[in-house]
């Protein structure tokens, strides 16, 4: 009984310590200059305390829980391949630092989940995390459009042609992608009463219309692909539609779509060519061709991989791409944070020994898209397609951006929280009614 008690008791003071990681990590607090951006102060000590305090408390759930699956075995193997990314970097504060954060969550996230007896308690987590993703882009939208929007005047002779919102507080693609996260998380399958339905209604449209305003183009995609999967599943799992029609219908229907919409921005249909024109921003043919000037990077990227063995095998140090990047980098037109594809991110920070785990992460992540008709059976239908569109959403963004290699945020946050929950499947009940 006391036992039991005392998990409860961690349980909450760890998802308060998780609340605070996600409002600390991913979203607007405090601004710095690059000159400052490996510097300490106030903030990065506090992100710092607020990971060691989660990473024991994870660690105490997991003691007093279960251990964990194969999911957790593959991040314990991963976080020490970005251990060892700073045994032979220049910025080896900087890469522990950045250790530190990551595998306190890590830990947390894996205290959490393991302790989760049953699918309620998983959903306690969720419904937490939605809270604060819901929380935080509320806040930081609003300072978006009364705070740094109305700045808009200094945008010429900043040489910025198109104000994104997210651009004066986080990053815009961050924000994107996290108010993506949110709308997918807030989809259920049972009916619900009038008073939540328009709350549910009111948080969507926010979501979206944040999606559409910081213009982050595989955050819409991910829109677009989470509704195709959440469809296309939800009416799979259906015995009574269950046809294999669905599955050749779909895909023509996607491919009919797409070509109706090229031959209306070819024949110049202005409701096509506006929404072509409002997505790409703007932006020249020859930008839009090196996507957005990454074609600048990934050469460069490639090359610093191969700098000898010891970058091979250890990379050059988790989260120091931007150092990295700079450095006699003449091809690019301007600063590279990242090297803007996750797997090359991974590749040039942490070497093999981080790629290797990380895509073993990734591959397994995926059985709630592969072993769905397995998976449902553990878990109920709307927490799986939750999963499933969410994951969706994130993995859209790894050809383009770097959101899951670098510094821990939102986006890690969630993904770990999903793909641990595949390591509870064996645990709950086949019998979890919808919720």
């Amino acid at each position: 009984m006391s036992s039991g008690v005392g998990i409860d008791r961690t349980r909450r003071i760890a998802l308060v310590i998780l609340a605070l990681l996600l409002v600390t990590t991913g979203s607007y607090i405090r601004t710095r200059t690059l000159d400052e951006s490996d510097s300490v102060d106030w903030l990065v000590l506090v992100q710092l305390g607020l990971a060691m305090a989660g990473g024991f408390l994870g660690i105490l759930l997991m003691r007093r829980g279960s251990p964990g699956g194969f999911g957790a075995k593959l991040l314990v193997i991963y976080i020490f391949g970005v251990f060892a990314s700073g045994a032979f970097t220049l910025y080896r504060t900087v890469v522990f630092g950045y250790w530190i954060l990551l595998a306190g969550t890590v830990a947390l996230c894996m205290g959490l989940v393991s302790s989760s007896l049953t699918e309620s308690s998983l959903r306690e987590v969720e419904n937490l995390i939605l809270g604060t993703l819901s929380f935080m882009l509320l806040k930081d939208a609003l300072l978006d459009a009364f705070w740094f929007a109305p700045q808009i005047e200094r945008m010429d002779e900043l040489g910025i042609e198109m104000y994104r919102y997210g651009m004066g507080s986080t990053s815009s693609n961050s924000m994107g992608l996290a108010a993506a996260i949110a709308f997918w998380m807030s989809f259920d399958v049972v009916p619900e009463r009038n008073r939540s339905r328009y709350w549910k209604i009111f948080w969507r449209g926010l979501f979206a219309a944040i999606v559409w305003l910081t213009r982050a183009r595989f955050a819409l995609a991910g829109l677009l692909g989470g509704g195709i999967m959440r469809w296309s599943l939800s009416h799979w799992h259906e015995r009574a539609t269950r046809s294999y029609r669905l599955l050749v219908a779909i895909p023509c229907f996607a491919a009919a779509l797409s070509v109706l919409t090229i031959m209306g921005w070819l024949w110049n249909v202005p409701v096509v060519t506006a929404a072509f024109a409002l997505v790409n921003r703007g932006e020249s043919y020859s930008t839009i061709m090196s996507v957005t000037g990454r074609t600048d990077i990934w050469p460069y990227a490639l090359q610093r991989v191969f700098d000898g063995l010891r970058s091979i095998i250890f990379g050059h140090g988790y989260s120091t791409s931007k150092f990295v990047l700079n450095e006699s980098n003449w091809s690019a037109s301007f600063f590279a944070y990242h090297a803007h594809n996750t797997f090359l991110e991974v590749l040039l920070s942490t070497g093999l020994l981080g790629l290797l785990p990380f895509l073993a992460i990734i591959t397994y992540s995926l059985q709630w898209v592969f072993r769905f008709s397995e998976v449902v059976k553990s878990f109920s239908l709307g927490f799986t397609l939750r999963a499933i569109t969410v994951l969706c959403v994130i993995l859209s963004s790894t050809m383009t951006e770097s959101e899951l290699a670098m510094k821990t945020g939102p986006a890690v946050v969630v993904f770990l929280f999903y793909m641990l929950s595949l390591d509870r499947e064996a645990a709950f009940s086949p019998t979890t009614p919808l919720r």
